[in-house]
Parts: structure tokens; C-alpha cells; sequence
């Protein structure tokens, strides 16, 4: 059986409360929010960690799992975290990759 799914299929068996099987491997996934921003969601414990520490300590602030910023953003963010091990899957037109 494939792991992929579509975000039709992915909402479904979010909905019942399975497991998504792509996000084993990744630690955020970038997806576009509208014509000007990306969504970052933070998907493992060791990022969530990360991040609190690098942002939300600093500034004093709490983030949830997701938060939106420009492209600029997104990427500057994402190679820090990439520097550091952590793995992201983009959602795009053509799919999902991870890098």
C-alpha cells in the first residue's frame, strides 16, 4: 500500500484520528496559506522544542503548532532548521517533497 495521499484522503484519515504516515519523517511542512503567505506547522516534539527556544522564549511569546510568514521568511527559517538536521516537507502544486 503507497503512503501517499491526497489532502482529500489525508483530511479523511485525519479525521478519524489515524496517523499520517508522511509526517514520520519530517519535522515541519510548509504549505502555501494564500497568494502572499506560507504556513510552517511544527510536526515532531523535537522541533516544537527547538522552536520554543529559538522564538517563542526571545520574544516572549507562544506560538501553536503553525504559524505564517512571507516566502523571505520561510526560507531563512527553514535553512536554519535544515542547518540543524531538522527535515521539512513542502507542499506544492506537483505534490510533496521532502527536503
Amino acid at each position: 500500500m503507497s503512503t501517499d495521499c491526497t489532502r482529500t484522503g489525508e483530511a479523511l484519515l485525519a479525521g478519524a484520528g489515524y496517523p499520517l504516515p508522511h509526517h514520520q519523517d519530517c519535522d515541519f511542512r510548509l504549505d502555501r496559506a494564500d497568494s502572499d503567505e506560507w504556513e510552517i506547522t511544527v510536526l515532531s516534539p523535537c522541533a516544537q522544542a527547538w522552536v520554543r527556544d529559538e522564538l517563542c522564549y526571545p520574544l516572549g511569546q507562544s506560538l501553536g503548532g503553525s504559524f505564517k510568514v512571507d516566502i523571505l521568511s520561510a526560507d531563512r527559517f527553514l535553512k536554519q532548521a535544515r542547518a540543524r538536521g531538522f527535515r521539512t516537507e513542502f507542499v506544492g502544486t506537483g505534490g510533496k517533497d521532502l527536503f
